[in-house]
């Protein structure tokens, strides 16, 4: 899937998780930008995942179940059902 986004320019270039050699940790570098930023009234909606061992460690439906019981929206748990139909 990350080959078929990257490939298709479908990846924002501000993308850092799931691509080689812009890990999530490189991503915090920019937390100064973000910092300015948020001092100047803006707002920023970030989401950190990693999912690539949850794969290989949990089910899909006991995936689900528990980001119901952890109280994810709808939205969330539909995106990551859709993710999951992708990965199989």
């Amino acid at each position: 899937m990350i080959n078929y986004l990257s490939e298709n320019r479908l990846l924002h270039e501000n993308q850092y998780g799931f691509i080689k050699g812009r890990s999530t940790s490189l991503q915090l570098l920019v937390m100064d930008k973000w910092t300015e930023y948020l001092e100047q009234g803006g707002q920023i909606d970030v989401m950190y995942s990693d999912f690539e061992k949850v794969f290989d460690k949990v089910s899909n439906s006991r995936l689900i179940y528990k980001l119901k019981l952890y109280g994810f929206s709808k939205d969330i748990i539909t995106w990551m059902q859709d993710v999951l139909k992708q990965k199989i």
